[in-house]
């Protein structure tokens, strides 16, 4: 006699049981990025030790920073065994992964949906290999310095002015969004670093106005912000720049729910990132791109 409707009942239960487990997971990374979230729009120092990670790791997104840093503390750069692999790096033996979001498709009623699976990543400290991982760092007064520059210059949605008297309004030193006449003023007499963290503050900010699309832009509501991921596109290339003053967080994230402060955090990231993808392509040589895109996807 056939046993199959105690297979179709073991089989149903697996899938329960698995689908159940998968729901756990998304929940835990869900209140693990809650948690975190809650920290670092209260605490200075720990805001701070964010913006480090997502320079250091600036392909990664803000909840999977998060992430790794709520359950690494220690995180510095991480990155997926096939990641690390390309790099000419393994994953020691025995190592626990931290737990991040890897986004998938997948099918539902003969439509491909967006959606994601619970993935795992490696701080480069439980990783071993004789290659180490290197960065580009920007120099004042080098060819890449002035195609960096250049970068940014394209990627800044208003028209960047130089001038040379100063200060400009409301007391910045170096560079200045007016809104009214939508450019960008900057100093001329700046060295090509100063230059650099200017120009990004201040294209975050017109950016964030979009050509007067945002009725609300102003220029003491996007302080932080802009400073924030000017300070991140610089440490990414090894830009001196000073680290924000967030000591006024607190008062900018009250009673803010976790989902709005991560749309906060992630306007930030976005913006960092579009910038930082410019400017890597810019300096980066032709032939290093295509090796770069033929290696396994992170």
């Amino acid at each position: 006699m056939s046993n199959i409707g105690s297979l179709i009942a073991e089989q149903t239960k697996q899938t329960e049981e698995f689908k159940a487990r998968k729901t756990a997971e998304r929940e835990e990374l869900s209140e693990m990025t809650d948690t975190a979230i809650g920290n670092i729009t209260q605490e200075p120092e720990a805001y701070l030790h964010y913006l480090d990670v997502q320079a250091d790791n600036p392909g990664f997104s803000v909840s999977n920073v998060l992430l790794a840093m709520q359950q690494y503390p220690e995180v510095t750069v991480f990155n997926s065994v096939k990641g690390w692999n390309a790099q000419g790096r393994s994953v020691i033996g025995g190592e626990t992964g931290i737990k991040v979001r890897v986004s998938e498709n997948y099918i539902k009623n003969g439509r491909t949906h967006r959606g994601y699976k619970v993935g795992r990543v490696f701080d480069i400290t439980q990783t071993t290999g004789n290659r180490t991982v290197s960065k580009t760092v920007l120099a004042d007064n080098t060819p890449q310095m002035q195609l960096a520059l250049r970068a940014l210059l394209y990627k800044s949605p208003v028209k960047v002015n130089p001038v040379s008297v100063s200060p400009f309004k409301d007391g910045a030193f170096d560079a200045f969004y007016d809104p009214q006449r939508q450019i960008i003023d900057v100093s001329e007499v700046l060295t090509d670093s100063q230059t650099f963290a200017a120009l990004a503050r201040e294209i975050f900010r017109a950016k964030v106005h979009d050509h007067g699309k945002y009725t609300g832009y102003t220029r003491e509501e996007t302080e932080l912000d802009a400073i924030s991921a000017s300070y991140m596109l610089c440490r990414s290339f090894g830009v001196s720049c000073k680290k924000p003053d967030a000591t006024k967080l607190g008062i900018l994230y009250e009673g803010m729910e976790p989902q709005d402060a991560r749309g906060i955090l992630d306007s930030i990231q976005g913006i960092f990132r579009e910038m930082q993808g410019a400017v890597q392509n810019e300096i980066t040589p032709q032939q290093e791109q295509k090796r770069a895109y033929n290696q396994p996807a992170r």
